[in-house]
């Protein structure tokens, strides 16, 4: 199989502009719909989309299995054995699907104990759907070899087919469940048409096999898995907690905020960080020193982004949400300012936590960190939101990130692991990883 070599520059930069492409496609493609749907639907019945977004959201971790971090981190190593990579393939493919089915299961019971869920079970399910996408999906093993460019187009042709789609057949509130179901819908095409590429140009096998190998692998894994969904959870369980104690008008208030400061993440921080991930996990274990100060590197280039794409969000957010999503809306503008800063702390925790932490195999100590702060999280929610509603999930979510940070760094310490080297924070993109 050609891959890119782990050090090649080539690799890295063209996989780091292939991210940002694909996380545009799976994130800011939906938003840029959000206004037309929003006006047509109401902040009501847009709290309730938003709501089962969140939920589904932890079925997807679950499926996914953070398989993007641990099936990723081992592609590398298995380059050159072509049977190996290829069994492991159908391993992790095979997991997932097994997921899927045990997600589908548990959300039919989640639903009957949710108030009202039976209004809204066309939304619900039509969320879902996603799931199913994200099983099939196999960017885990095209991120490990260092080729996410060559997924874009298999991305953008059924996404602008399903964009266009909700813009000709959603006219009425009631058609609310065809916007999940379209954007579903979208990722479960680009899933097939991955699948399809990575079998017609490496021979991938397209096969399922359910066996003792891979339960071993779910449990071997679980510590990642465990870890990736607790970190999701730690930001979105406002959105939760919200519709228990507000409305699902306030709750698609809190969530535009909150979208458009994902927006920042999703398409700055998240494609340059997939993209060093597979090359710094050889690189520190293989040499900590060098592979920390690639990490040091990246960090004022990467806040240096945030802050510019952040200050021309904040100043344009006012108009921006009055203009396509009407006056209903105008508060969101509020919430995001109040959180827009947020993004600048969860990059620093997602290097010490995935891009460091877990690279050097501390996956029990992630675990610890984010239970604690997972439960921390509850308890502040809880007594935040029931007391000062809107502007309490705002407080709760700045305070768990800056928690979440804390923890980890008082964890590199414990371990006698030194993270931050600032005498290597330079103003420039992220080096490339060298050979030693």
């Amino acid at each position: 199989m050609e891959t890119d070599s782990p050090n090649s520059g080539h690799g890295v930069v063209s996989n780091v502009f292939a991210n940002a492409v694909l996380q545009f496609l799976n994130y800011a493609f939906p938003i840029i719909t959000l206004p037309f749907v929003g006006r047509i639907i109401g902040a009501e019945e847009f709290g309730v989309i938003n709501f089962y977004s969140v939920l589904v959201g932890y079925f997807t971790l679950f499926v996914i299995y953070g398989f993007d971090v641990s099936a990723t981190r081992k592609v590398p190593e298995l380059e050159g054995d072509f049977n190996g990579l290829n069994n492991f393939f159908i391993e992790i493919q095979s997991s997932k699907l097994l997921l899927l089915l045990f997600a589908a299961i548990v959300y039919s019971f989640v639903l009957l104990i949710i108030p009202n869920s039976i209004d809204h079970y066309k939304v619900a399910w039509s969320t879902f759907t996603v799931a199913a996408g994200w099983a099939l999906m196999p960017n885990w093993f095209v991120q490990g070899i260092r080729r996410m460019k060559e997924l874009v187009w298999l991305n953008i042709i059924p996404k602008t087919i399903f964009l266009v789609l909700i813009f000709l057949l959603i006219r009425v509130e009631s058609d609310s469940y065809l916007y999940p179901l379209f954007i579903s819908l979208s990722t479960l095409f680009s899933a097939f048409l991955s699948l399809l590429y990575l079998k017609i140009k490496f021979g991938v096998p397209l096969r399922i096999r359910f066996n003792k190998s891979m339960l071993n692998r779910l449990w071997s894994e679980r510590l990642v898995f465990i870890s990736s969904l607790l970190n999701n959870f730690n930001q979105t369980i406002s959105i939760i907690i919200l519709a228990s104690f507000a409305s699902y008008s306030q709750v698609g208030l809190f969530s535009l905020g909150w979208r458009m400061m994902n927006v920042i993440q999703v398409l700055v921080s998240v494609p340059i960080l997939q993209a060093l991930f597979p090359v710094l996990g050889l690189q520190l274990r293989s040499n900590l020193k060098e592979g920390t100060r690639v990490l040091n590197e990246s960090i004022p280039f990467l806040l240096l982004a945030v802050f510019v794409f952040s200050s021309l969000l904040w100043i344009a957010s006012p108009w921006l949400i009055e203009v396509f999503f009407g006056s209903e809306f105008l508060q969101a503008s509020r919430l995001y300012r109040l959180i827009a800063f947020v993004p600048f702390i969860s990059i620093l925790n997602h290097l010490i936590g995935s891009s460091f932490l877990l690279n050097l195999g501390y996956d029990r100590q992630v675990l610890n960190v984010t239970l604690i702060v997972s439960l921390f999280a509850i308890l502040l929610n809880l007594f935040f939101i029931d007391a000062f509603g809107l502007n309490g999930a705002i407080m709760a979510l700045i305070i768990t990130e800056i928690f979440l940070g804390i923890m980890l760094s008082l964890t590199c310490k414990h371990l006698s692991i030194k993270f931050w080297k600032f005498n290597y924070w330079k103003l420039r993109f992220p080096s490339l990883v060298k050979k030693t």
